[in-house]
């Protein structure tokens, strides 16, 4: 991960720690997926699961149904999503399900699902602070996967070293699970810190007789596969390693970090076979193992294919050995790892196995696997309601960023039509290249319509990456007939003639702010604030903007950080009061939602009601809300936008208040019992909404984490975890009450 990325990362985590000063509404919307989408007959059933960038998969039985389900995690903001498996052996049918994956913690650089303790429970391996560590997976009451934590994975055996040191992963590598000596535990294999060669951790569970509950490693091999990697695709094979003492191998080490290691039996000859992707280059490294087919049963590697199927769709691919179709064979799937710099729509490539478990044939089936069953407009969607056919109903309009084509992102607008009835809402998509932005070249396709000029027809606004806006004219007969908006200028100005500019990420909305009878242009931009341009129109057809106030309303979202906030304005009604409010996304992904400028006046400040609206914090970051009644029911919908260009659904299912902040009671939390051994209680009474618990070490390691609990208790496993003071964090509509807990073994 870039220093950006790490430096948004820490900005958020800062945000998410001023829960105990959030304002709270209560959840009015509630996260939902059954607005079905269309396109050319079939039905796009992964429609708001929010898209992919860089996805690293994984599958295991979320529900304990028998059935393999299947896990997307995206690591650039550690979000995990959760696909339930509806189909038959060979015929999966994957429906995302956003409820399983609030039982997963928050995991680092990598996620890996493999049952290291034998119980047909999927654990979960990923970095924690420095390398491997281990969550053992389980079953709770209703019948949900849930992990609790085990331990990093820790050895002492190494002459260069002192003391215990963990098993080190790189930043951003993916690291392989895997039992390479095929004794019936789990092994593990990453590359070193360096990048040029593989270090092999042995599980010694077997060996050492240990419980099956248990993981025991020590560093086995410095130089495993018997190989070394430089700046090159090639690897340079029968490398000549040492490891005497396990001291350092001979060689130099002149490679920089970067790899994602996928381990499996590619011949069927039973061992273990690598596909590597690394920073350096778009396509796959494919190494072959002739420990079965050598005399001294050592892992080598003897040949070597270093364009591997010809895939070349990502910077820095990622492969995933998977039974994605569920026929029994493992089938091998491949993404881009990259942080915002490669393929962003094309990113789940497929390939299936059509060979056999003992003589596997891969075959490329597709390279929009999964994601040609979503809305996925690329990278920082943008969606508008809008009644673009004139038929009465908000149809939904997406921009974005862009697509990747030749490196570049090229924006465009995806149009979805609105076939609701009440009761039975619906969209049917129309187009990708809704006014042919993609001819315009754009970086950045952030939509507004309205009449700006005047003229009784409502214009488009489209904000820029670059924090400009190019406009579009509505040159239809009148404004009651489907717009034809054309002639479009690139960098519009205001009256003075200065080009509008609000820095980055602009981010335009028509309203009417000074209630003048003029349909005013507000524009939030990347640091958070909004811009106010008010309409001075005299001359119908003619545009006259004129620059008020850069900071209208003292908005500013993510308030805690200055240098972010993406500002994404929506002002509308929203629920059952009829009261128009001002809501924005942010870097962060709160959903925040002001009041204050009904009256008209521009010169005062708009007061912050919610700091995370209806406890909306999963939506992925970059957010960017839109709301409407699609289907005319009286009861409100929310899409939300986010980084990885697809969008998330909410609907209203509760009526919200007639103030404008619920005035939650203080709740009642207890511990017990504290000091615990093996287990502790967390009750809680008079609260109405969502709850988290969270469970941190003395390091601030995350040991149990639940979100979105519905009841009045849970029990918090503690077998495994080492005896001292440990802290438990439980949060519920701006509430937060942290409690320390001692246990014993």
């Amino acid at each position: 991960m870039n220093i950006t990325a790490r430096a948004i990362l820490t900005a958020i985590a800062a945000i998410f720690c001023q829960g105990a000063h959030a304002q709270f509404e209560g959840q009015v919307y509630q996260s939902r997926t059954d607005i079905s989408v269309w396109a050319n007959g079939q039905e796009r059933t992964l429609a708001w699961c929010g898209g992919f960038n860089n996805p690293q998969l994984a599958m295991g039985d979320l529900n304990n149904d028998g059935r393999q389900d299947l896990v997307i995690y995206e690591k650039f903001n550690r979000q995990v999503k959760t696909f339930i498996n509806y189909g038959t052996p060979g015929n999966p049918d994957y429906r995302y399900d956003p409820r399983y994956a609030l039982q997963f913690p928050q995991a680092a650089e990598y996620l890996i699902l493999a049952d290291y303790n034998d119980d047909n429970i999927p654990d979960l391996f990923e970095r924690g602070l420095s390398g491997y560590e281990v969550w053992r997976g389980y079953y709770n009451g209703s019948n949900e996967l849930c992990f609790t934590y085990y331990k990093a994975l820790n050895y002492t055996n190494d002459s260069q070293t002192i003391g215990v040191v963990n098993a080190y992963v790189e930043p951003s590598d993916i690291p392989a699970v895997y039992d390479i000596d095929n004794d019936g535990d789990l092994d593990f294999v990453a590359f070193y810190a360096g990048g040029s060669r593989f270090y092999y951790y042995r599980n010694m569970r077997v060996e050492d007789g240990l419980p099956a509950d248990s993981i025991s490693i020590k560093l086995r091999d410095r130089c495993w596969g018997k190989s070394f990697q430089g700046f090159e695709r090639t690897y340079t094979l029968a490398y000549p390693c040492s490891n005497a003492g396990l001291g350092r191998s001979a060689g130099g080490d002149t490679r920089h970090t970067g790899n994602t290691l996928c381990l499996l039996d590619a011949d069927g000859d039973g061992d273990a076979d690598i596909l590597n992707g690394n920073l350096s280059f778009s396509d796959i490294q494919f190494l072959v193992n002739g420990k079965a087919q050598g005399t001294t049963g050592t892992d080598s590697i003897v040949a070597q294919d270093t364009t591997w199927k010809g895939y070349s769709n990502a910077q820095w691919p990622s492969a995933f050995a998977l039974d994605i179709d569920q026929d029994g064979k493992q089938d091998v799937l491949i993404t881009p790892h990259a942080d915002l710099t490669s393929e962003n729509y094309k990113t789940i490539a497929y390939y299936r196995n059509t060979g056999t478990s003992s003589s596997p044939v891969f075959t490329y089936q597709s390279d929009t696997f999964l994601v040609d069953k979503t809305i996925d407009a690329g990278t920082n969607s943008r969606p508008l309601f809008y009644d673009y056919d004139k038929d009465g109903k908000p149809d939904l309009i997406v921009g974005s960023d862009g697509y990747y084509q030749n490196g570049l992102l090229r924006s465009r607008l995806s149009y979805y039509r609105n076939t609701s009835t009440p009761g039975n809402p619906s969209f049917e998509f129309q187009s990708h290249d809704l006014v042919n932005v993609a001819a315009l070249s754009l970086r950045g396709s952030s939509p507004a319509a309205g009449d700006l000029d005047g003229d009784g027809k409502d214009d488009l606004v489209i904000g820029q990456a670059d924090g400009t806006l190019t406009m579009f004219t509505n040159t239809a007969a009148s404004g009651s007939v489907q717009p034809i908006w054309a002639n479009p200028v690139v960098k519009i100005q205001d009256v003075n003639p200065y080009i509008i500019d609000v820095g980055q990420a602009a981010a335009p909305l028509i309203y009417d702010i000074d209630q003048d009878g003029r349909p005013d242009l507000l524009i939030g931009n990347s640091l958070g604030y909004l811009s106010y341009y008010r309409n001075v129109n005299t001359t119908p057809g003619v545009l006259a903007l004129e620059l008020v106030n850069d900071q209208l309303g003292g908005v500013k979202t993510d308030p805690q950080v200055s240098f972010l906030g993406h500002c994404t304005p929506f002002i509308g009604k929203m629920d059952n009061t009829n009261v128009d409010y001002l809501v924005s996304g942010s870097t962060s992904g709160t959903i925040y939602r002001f009041t204050g400028f009904q009256g008209g006046d521009t010169a005062v400040a708009y007061p912050m009601i919610d700091s995370a609206y209806s406890w909306i914090t999963n939506a992925g970051i970059r957010t960017a809300p839109a709301i409407a009644d699609v289907d005319g029911d009286g009861w409100y919908e929310m899409v939300v936008g986010n980084q990885f260009g697809g969008l998330f659904l909410y609907r209203q299912w509760v009526n919200a208040s007639a103030g404008d902040v619920v005035k939650h009671p203080a709740a009642s939390v207890k511990i017990w019992p504290n000091p615990a051994a093996g287990y502790f209680d967390v009750s809680w009474s008079r609260v109405a909404e969502e709850v988290s618990v969270t469970v941190v070490n003395s390091l601030g390691q995350v040991l149990y984490q639940r979100r979105g609990l519905s009841g009045e208790s849970l029990q918090v496993e503690t077998s495994g975890w080492a005896s001292g003071l440990y802290f438990c964090t439980w949060q519920s509509a701006g509430q937060r009450v942290t409690q320390r807990v001692a246990v014993m073994r």
